[in-house]
């Protein structure tokens, strides 16, 4: 609960989990101050399945609390980006594509049990997009989507200051954005459509193919400009990403689309041929921007969704500063 001694804040320490399908990153928080005190991470053990995770978790959180000088008891709450569909109600994990034996997983009960804390769970480009809100270029912003562009494909999407999450829990999985008449019923192994196009290992599968090493997605961009083997695959990766924005932008009108994951750190390689692409085709185009916080705006996200479970009232009066 909130603290009149600290400003209305609650005390203690919040921990921020991003889940991500290499490395798990970890950030705490001073629940008081907002001051970040800490961080930390770790390989994520994607084959060794849930009951592995949550070990690894359990002991970063305590290894990470330790190395900030607080004591376990000062633990207050843990925030979790997870790379999947998640039931924001219940905080189960319905299925992680990324993480072998991730399915119907009820995250939030089992890190309570292990914890004795309040837990958030949330998908993570969701949880990005409240970090963007929170410390980065959304601040001023109600009404904005972020565009997820790693291993897979998604966007979290806020509408007057609020995340829409759909019927399903299932808003924002643009990774099955069907871009084309002739993908229709094509069978994809359960990928979809836009992430089996420029999903990052697609990218980089082909990268290997053409040019004979792995090179992330970003490095095919940037790369293609001198080498001409690589530009088409460039271009497609350009043009596909201007298609889903363009979708996004015909359904959602929103203010801006921030770009983050390890596609985007092609930086303006990637956006202002996509931004010269959905002029073309928009009335009304939103801005196109890259995410100020950068990989870590999962772990912003997860913060400030710990630190909501404590102090309800945070959004309103982040709004008001």
């Amino acid at each position: 609960m909130a603290d009149e001694r600290t400003g209305g804040r609650p005390e203690g320490v919040v921990v921020g989990i991003d889940i991500g399908g290499t490395k798990t990153a970890l950030l705490a928080t001073d629940a008081a101050t907002g001051q970040d005190i800490g961080g930390d991470r770790f390989e994520t053990p994607t084959e060794a399945g849930p009951e592995a995770m949550l070990d690894r978790m359990v002991d970063a959180i305590a290894t990470l609390l330790a190395a900030a000088g607080r004591q376990p008891d000062e633990l207050a709450a843990v925030g979790v980006a997870v790379p999947g569909l998640v039931d924001t109600r219940t905080g189960r994990v319905k299925v992680a594509g990324n993480l072998e034996g991730w399915v119907d997983v009820p995250l939030r009960d089992l890190l309570d049990r292990r914890l004795g804390v309040s837990v958030f769970v949330d998908q993570d480009a969701d949880v990005a997009a409240l970090g963007e809100k929170w410390r980065g270029c959304a601040r001023q912003m109600d009404t904005f989507v972020f565009l997820a562009l790693g291993t897979g494909i998604g966007a979290g999407i806020m509408v007057n200051g609020r995340l829409h999450r759909g019927f399903h829990n299932a808003a924002g999985e643009l990774g099955n954005l069907v871009v084309g008449r002739e993908f229709l019923g094509q069978e994809r192994n359960g990928v979809g459509n836009l992430a089996a196009l420029v999903g990052g290992k697609t990218i980089r599968d082909r990268a290997k193919e053409i040019a004979g090493e792995e090179l992330s997605a970003a490095e095919v961009i940037e790369r293609a400009r001198d080498d001409p083997s690589l530009a088409p695959v460039a271009a497609e990766v350009v043009d596909h990403v201007a298609m889903a924005v363009i979708a996004l932008a015909a359904v959602l009108d929103p203010e801006a689309v921030i770009f983050g994951g390890g596609t985007a750190e092609a930086g303006a390689l990637l956006v202002e041929p996509v931004r010269e692409r959905i002029a073309a085709e928009l009335p009304a185009p939103p801005a196109l921007m890259h995410a100020v916080l950068g990989a870590d705006a999962q772990l912003h996200g997860a913060v400030f969704g710990a630190l909501g479970l404590l102090d309800p009232d945070l959004a309103r009066r982040e709004e008001s500063r």
